[in-house]
């Protein structure tokens, strides 16, 4: 099963307008976002709230849209999609990227539970939930479509090295049944 998410990127004097700010579901937002970028796999904080942060390391200095343009383009793969209502998309995460002044928070909203994870800097989301897993390596330079094409390459050459033992293993045992006839 996939954890399917949203990324949004909204300039923050939206949250600055509700009692809730940064922690309010996102959704209602959406028309106020640069971009909503449905995800369709790995959307839980320890892993889309991670790749987020380690993102904005190396492309927090640019405003909403540009900002906006250069996530989607860094986190497209096969599987991500790009809409113009939140409110019409089933997902479990909302994370939204609040633009606006120098220092940039990301926010995590639960769908499925009504209630927001986290309202944090990406140095704390970093220290908080990274695990020993290939996150994409933005700073330099890599995609998220260039892990796939990575962790896909990687998982192929694995696969022809087992196939050769696998092969080698029913010939020796092919070769003990003959010799044992």
């Amino acid at each position: 099963m996939s954890t399917r998410n949203l990324t949004m990127v909204i300039d923050r004097k939206y949250a600055e307008e509700s009692s809730l700010g940064f922690a309010e579901n996102p959704v209602g937002l959406s028309d106020k976002s640069y971009v909503n970028m449905y995800l369709h796999h790995d959307g839980y904080p320890e892993w889309q709230g991670v790749q987020i942060a380690n993102w904005l390391h190396t492309n927090s200095r640019q405003d909403g849209s540009a900002l906006a343009a250069k996530f989607a383009h860094d986190h497209y793969y096969g599987s991500a999609y790009l809409y113009a209502d939140a409110g019409h998309i089933d997902h479990h995460y909302t994370y939204v990227i609040w633009t606006g002044k120098s220092d940039i928070w990301v926010s995590c909203y639960d769908q499925y539970s009504s209630n927001c994870v986290f309202v944090l800097k990406p140095e704390k989301i970093i220290s908080k939930y990274m695990e020993d897993m290939d996150y994409t390596d933005f700073a330099n330079g890599e995609t998220r479509l260039n892990l796939a094409n990575r962790v896909s390459t990687d998982y192929e050459w694995k696969y022809q090295i087992l196939d050769k033992k696998f092969k080698a293993f029913k010939q020796s045992v092919a070769d003990l049944i003959k010799d044992t006839n």
